[in-house]
C-alpha cells in the first residue's frame, strides 16, 4: 500500500520531488538533460584543474569563471534562495554545460604534448586519468583554440578575441535551449 502511495506521489508530483526525495534537485535543463545538484558539485573538481590555467584557458577567461574572476567555486546547495544569489555564477555554467555539449559533435583531436604546452599538467595532478567532465572541458578547449587562435600554444587574449567569442556563445546559447529552475 505504501508503495502504491509513493507511486501515485511521485507522478503527480514531477520529477523535482523525486529528485529531492533522493536527496537531489534538479538546477538546469538543456535540450532534454537535466542537471542536479550533485553532478554541477562534481564538476567542480574538474572545473578547478583548468581554473588552475588561469589565463592559459580560453574557455575559463572568456566565461569569466577562471581563479582571478572567482576565487574559489563553491558547493551548490539546494536551497532556491542560495542559489538565486548566485544565479551570475550559475548562468556562466549553463553556458558552459551548452559548449561541453556543443563540443561533443564537433572533431577535436588534441594529443598529450597540446596539454603540456597549455601547463595543464601542473594542474592536474593525476596524469592521463581524466574524468568524462574533464574530457569534455579539454575538448571545447581546444575546439576554441582551433576556432579562435592562430597557433594552438600561442594565446593573445584581446577584446577582438573576446568579442569573436561573445558572438560565437551567442550562436550556440540560441541553438541549445534551456530551462532554468533556480530562478
Amino acid at each position: 500500500m505504501k508503495l502504491v502511495y509513493l507511486i501515485i506521489l511521485l507522478i503527480m508530483s514531477g520529477p523535482n520531488l523525486l529528485a529531492q526525495t533522493i536527496g537531489d534537485t534538479a538546477l538546469f535543463k538543456i535540450e532534454e538533460q537535466v542537471f542536479y545538484l550533485s553532478s554541477v558539485n562534481k564538476s567542480f573538481s574538474s572545473l578547478d584543474v583548468f581554473r588552475c590555467l588561469k589565463k592559459q584557458s580560453v574557455l575559463m577567461t572568456s566565461l569569466k569563471l577562471s581563479e582571478q574572476d572567482y576565487e574559489v567555486l563553491r558547493p551548490l546547495v539546494s536551497d532556491y534562495k542560495v542559489l538565486r544569489r548566485r544565479q551570475d555564477q550559475l548562468h556562466k555554467i549553463v553556458l558552459l554545460n551548452k559548449i561541453l555539449m556543443f563540443s561533443t559533435s564537433v572533431n577535436v583531436s588534441v594529443k598529450e604534448n597540446d596539454l603540456q604546452r597549455i601547463g595543464f599538467f601542473k594542474c592536474h595532478k593525476q596524469g592521463k586519468i581524466m574524468s568524462n567532465t574533464l574530457k569534455l572541458l579539454v575538448r571545447a578547449e581546444f575546439l576554441l583554440r582551433d576556432r579562435f587562435l592562430r597557433e594552438r600554444d600561442h594565446l593573445v587574449l584581446n577584446e577582438n578575441l573576446f568579442e569573436k567569442l561573445r558572438i560565437f556563445y551567442s550562436g550556440i546559447n540560441r541553438k541549445l535551449t534551456e530551462q532554468v529552475y533556480f530562478r
